[in-house]
């Protein structure tokens, strides 16, 4: 009877515990490069950005109005090297797919102008993704979750690169000859990877196909950050079983990560508890098609946020922070409304006007690419 009894116990705890298997869906949307997916609180839908390079989850000004104000505080500082000073609010229930999370809480900061044009509430960190599996898949922009302890039978066919979890932070290895590089994987970059030159002294850059661009970025609290990278296609180097040929921004930024981009068209599972990454392809060489300049509506006009070195229209003397008249033949007075603008048309692949303030009329076409692509 007493032997009936613990083996009744135990099954039940398998049920309710470590042999429980689910397998959720979530479609996500990819604005700004990001996975975008619902994430409730307290019965509450919001849009979260799933982030593997943020240590904690944060949610933006409606936590204030909506959640529970703690008196614990975090100090953060961003990628432009802004320091802010961050409240814990209690996040009540969280719901994610078919997943209840209790007892969380979750960092506040300042809405940001970026996100909250593309309807973004919030940021999903590691505190959270690390008690999941995660399978990315970015052709068909669904994000699938497993139970921390669970891989799935899709593994067998995936390909398992160089990586480890350390200190609430996702590494990604690349082998290069003798060096190794460390990179952040970073889901919340949005498009681009990069390397530190605070890291990394890279002497025979100049021995790859490259551009020169003077661009910038936005970071988690809005604030635009300009910097002057050049672009060039990282040499074939091995991660494990994967041979890996990143499109790199050789920059200032503080740490080297991979974004979004690398892993276009592909799938990815990552376990943080076993500390695995696999893809789907044995071999990735990612390719860098761009517009040789961008727009944004910043500090009260229209102005040239990114531009190549060298190209027709640096050629022309347009450099960054240029006002500019027209868009397209429009005028645009938001952040907002230009973005938007900008990001569909781009993505139909298609030229757009610009009207610079001497007032000639420049046509802008995808047309930089690095030397020697196949």
């Amino acid at each position: 009877m007493k032997g009936q009894f613990f083996l009744l116990v135990f099954l039940l705890f398998t049920q309710l515990g470590f042999g429980q298997k689910f397998q959720d869906t979530i479609p996500f949307r990819n604005d700004l490069g990001l996975i975008i997916i619902p994430v409730s609180f307290n019965g509450v839908e919001k849009e979260f950005a799933f982030d593997t390079g943020a240590e904690y989850s944060v949610a933006y000004d409606w936590a204030r109005d909506e959640l529970k104000r703690t008196n614990k505080s975090l100090s953060v500082v961003s990628s432009s090297g802004l320091r802010s000073k961050m409240r814990f609010y209690k996040s009540g229930p969280i719901n994610i797919g078919s997943r209840k999370i209790t007892g969380h809480r979750i960092l506040n900061t300042a809405e940001n102008t970026i996100f909250s044009c593309h309807n973004i509430d919030g940021i999903l960190g590691i505190d959270i993704i690390k008690e999941l599996n995660w399978q990315i898949d970015f052709k068909q922009k669904i994000l699938v979750m497993y139970p921390k302890d669970y891989l799935p039978n899709e593994v067998d066919s995936m390909h398992e690169l160089s990586f480890d979890f350390i200190k609430n932070h996702p590494y990604v290895y690349l082998k290069r000859k003798e060096n190794r590089f460390k990179f952040l994987l970073d889901t919340g970059a949005g498009i681009s990877s990069n390397i530190s030159k605070k890291e990394y002294n890279l002497t025979n850059i100049d021995d790859f196909p490259q551009v020169e661009v003077y661009s910038g970025s936005f970071d988690v609290n809005g604030v635009f950050t300009a910097t002057k990278p050049k672009v060039f296609q990282f040499p074939e180097s091995t991660s494990k079983n994967v041979m890996v040929s990143p499109i790199i921004y050789y920059n200032d930024l503080k740490s080297s990560k991979i974004g979004n981009d690398l892993w276009k068209g592909l799938s990815l599972f990552l376990s943080l508890q076993k500390n695995k990454l696999y893809v789907s392809s044995s071999r990735i060489k990612e390719v860098y098609n761009h517009y040789p300049c961008y727009a944004s509506y910043y500090d009260g006009a229209m102005r040239i946020i990114s531009v190549v070195k060298g190209s027709e229209i640096w050629n022309l003397g347009v450099r960054q922070g240029d006002e500019i008249l027209q868009y397209d033949g429009k005028q645009f007075s938001s952040f907002c409304t230009l973005d938007q603008y900008q990001r569909q048309l781009i993505k139909s692949k298609a030229p757009f006007t610009i009207q610079l303030k001497n007032g000639e009329t420049v046509t802008i076409s995808e047309s930089e690419t690095l030397a020697n692509q196949p």
